[in-house]
């Protein structure tokens, strides 16, 4: 039984050891699956523990409850690191302050199946500036439209309605009245990535756009480029924009933070507003689940601005 434990409890440390991959080597099945899923490997860590306290082999049992804790702990270990990042990177890269406090709202409308009503009553109701909408289709547009959301957010920029995309185009819908804006911001092997360049403030301007990476489904590589290659959104910004200025990427990003390839977007000049300002995940998928969900969904924040607060919540008709 003992030889059973360890072998079992190998797998599941060579499991978690995914995560460590360089960036854009988990771009083969199954991998961004099973790395998906580490999050959960506390469960069978704590179940091996248990059943190697019952045979008696104390060392399978410390090795199982030390993965089980480390699983469980990685996630707000990381998450300090990075509020910590945050904080000196706001210090160091604030050029100007101001009071300006913006709401943006992203979702995957799931094949252009999310409920139009719901989707132009949350934007009102909840004071949303910026709205960042993912798999569209052009009847939910003019659902949207028929809905009224372009009395609340009358500016917006769609990406091009391409038959290769991923589910649906992307699109962005403003309170803000933009300096420029165009419907593919940069190339990436998914739907177009439409880009709004706002003024928040007289003395700020944010670039805002509305991203969705191919799912691994839809071929690993292209799942593993498109979210590394979102990092040049913060370069180009970089050489184009003025200090103090910022970009936020608003979308579903197929990925989390035990992915490699999302912590390399990350390191190209990011901030994860969810792990800026929660303790914990901001679970989203599948939303018929109450548990065991995933956070997929991501607003990336670059430069001087910082995220306050994060909800999430559910639409009808999106997963």
């Amino acid at each position: 039984m003992g030889v059973v434990i360890g072998i079992v409890l190998a797998i599941t440390v060579l499991w978690w050891a995914l995560r460590f991959l360089p960036a854009g080597a988990e771009g083969h099945l199954p991998l961004p699956y099973l790395i998906a899923l580490i999050p959960f490997l506390w469960i069978p860590a704590l179940i091996l523990a248990v059943a190697a306290i019952a045979v008696g082999d104390w060392w399978l049992a410390g090795i199982a409850a030390v993965l089980a804790i480390v699983v469980l702990l990685r996630v707000p270990l990381y998450r300090l690191h990075h509020h910590r990042e945050t904080a000196r990177g706001t210090l160091r890269e604030t050029a100007r302050e101001t009071d300006r406090t913006l709401t943006v709202m992203t979702l995957n409308c799931r094949y252009g199946r999310a409920d139009a009503r719901t989707i132009a009553d949350t934007v009102r109701d909840r004071h949303v500036d910026i709205l960042a909408l993912q798999e569209l289709t052009q009847g939910l547009v003019t659902a949207l439209d028929d809905a009224g959301i372009r009395e609340t957010l009358p500016h917006r920029q769609l990406g091009e309605d391409r038959p290769t995309d991923n589910g649906g185009f992307n699109g962005l819908w403003t309170r803000l009245t933009p300096v420029s804006s165009e419907s593919s911001s940069v190339e990436i092997p998914a739907a177009d990535v439409p880009m709004v360049v706002a003024t928040p403030a007289a003395d700020a301007t944010v670039a805002f756009a509305s991203a969705h990476t191919k799912s691994p489904m839809r071929g690993c590589r292209a799942w593993s480029q498109g979210i590394i290659g979102l990092g040049r959104l913060v370069r180009r910004h970089q050489s184009a924009a003025a200090p103090g200025d910022a970009v936020a990427v608003l979308g579903d990003l197929n990925c989390g933070i035990d992915h490699p390839s999302f912590r390399r977007l990350l390191a190209s000049g990011f901030r994860d507003a969810s792990m800026s300002a929660t303790r914990k995940p901001s679970v989203s998928f599948p939303s018929w689940l109450v548990w065991p969900r995933i956070e997929l969904d991501h607003v990336l924040l670059s430069g001087g601005i910082t995220a306050g607060r994060i909800e999430t919540f559910t639409v009808p008709g999106t997963d």
